[in-house]
């Protein structure tokens, strides 16, 4: 059977859509403790910098492991930054593994730290 953990979808709108993994109440229905965190970005410079005034970030995260379980973006560029996330589930990565990552700033790529 395939294996379709970490694949990520996105619908390039403006802002842009994104989205990979679970959704909140299927990982509370699988019985997973998940700690949400949500970011409204609209005002994070990567925004700013494009004139975009909507966008925002949902991830969630596995309390017992630390690690993606979802996450929805809505902002510009963010279909490109919802394959950081999608490899992350993929590789089980952790969230302090994601933050050690250094990206190029001023990009969407640069706020996935400030996000989790």
């Amino acid at each position: 059977m395939p294996d379709y953990a970490g694949i990520p979808t996105a619908v390039f709108t403006i802002p842009e859509l994104a989205r990979v993994g679970m959704l909140e109440q299927e990982a509370r229905d699988q019985g997973i403790d998940v700690d949400v965190r949500y970011n409204d970005t609209s005002g994070w410079y990567s925004n700013y910098r494009v004139g975009e005034t909507t966008a925002a970030a949902k991830i969630l995260i596995d309390r017992a492991s630390d690690q993606i379980v979802g996450a929805h973006l809505l902002g510009p560029e963010y279909g490109e930054l919802i394959n950081f996330l999608a490899l992350a589930i993929k590789l089980d990565l952790t969230t302090p593994q994601l933050k050690s990552m250094t990206a190029a700033y001023p990009t969407v790529g640069s706020d996935l730290g400030s996000m989790l």
